[in-house]
């Protein structure tokens, strides 16, 4: 890659993360609404044997962050100490382990802190796309974020399909129409990638998936039979990613 090309990658990168709130703000919103916690909606943990090319592993990665970062929200402690060995795993086959593990050193003794909990596996995530980005590696990077977005929509939207809209929930109808522009951001990001073979196969659901996303033209129109087809595309990338 050139100097040109990486100075245009880390911008998109930067336009991506900087403008738009963390992934995690959307899982805490659900969290404070009082709905209900649902481990079924998680990717298995005894998945991640299965993940033995470099893009399943980075995707997964992305994909296994958010589920730590539900169940930790949730104060599901079996939970979080299972996706915290599986993340800790992929990290160290990923060749990031020692980034991870400085920032998660405390996991196990903090495991009844949430605050502390949830800081620790944001800014684990945030080194671990820095020292990525700054060894080059920005297809890795790339995948770790599809990933931690594709999650974040899959339990947003699945958690929300059933909810009557109510003027204390109506902010997260609006953050997950939202996710529009985390997605206009990675097709942009994407197509820097696309000769990889499974970057360029990764592009095309994300297009397809943005087509779902603007056919919605308001955070208004987001109805239960809206919110169920925007589910229907997102798993679809979904199962693409964790099959």
């Amino acid at each position: 890659m050139s100097r040109e090309q990486k100075e245009l990658v880390d911008f998109k990168f930067f336009f991506t993360l900087a403008n738009l709130p963390s992934p995690m703000e959307l899982i805490n919103d659900i969290y404070r609404n009082q709905v209900p916690f649902n481990s079924d909606l998680l990717n298995p943990t005894d998945n991640a044997d299965k993940y033995t090319s470099s893009f399943k592993k980075s995707v997964n990665y992305g994909i296994y962050g958010i589920d730590l970062a539900y169940a930790a929200f949730y104060g599901q402690n079996q939970d979080l100490l299972s996706y915290y060995a599986t993340t800790k795993a992929l990290a160290e086959k990923m060749n990031v382990q020692e980034t991870f593990d400085r920032y998660t050193e405390g996991f196990q003794k903090n495991s009844d802190n949430q605050d502390s909990l949830i800081v620790m596996i944001d800014k684990a995530y945030s080194e671990t796309d820095s020292y990525l980005r700054n060894n080059g590696r920005y297809m890795t990077a790339a995948h770790v974020l599809a990933g931690a977005i594709i999650e974040v929509q899959h339990l947003s939207i699945t958690l929300m399909k059933d909810q009557d809209r109510t003027p204390g929930n109506s902010t997260i109808f609006e953050k997950i129409f939202n996710q529009r522009m985390y997605l206009d951001n990675l097709v942009n990001l994407f197509k820097e990638f696309e000769k990889d073979p499974d970057s360029g196969k990764l592009l095309k659901d994300l297009q397809d998936l943005q087509a779902s996303f603007n056919a919605v033209k308001s955070a208004d129109e987001l109805t239960k039979e809206q919110l169920n087809t925007l589910l229907v595309s997102v798993d679809k990338v979904r199962s693409r990613l964790t099959n």
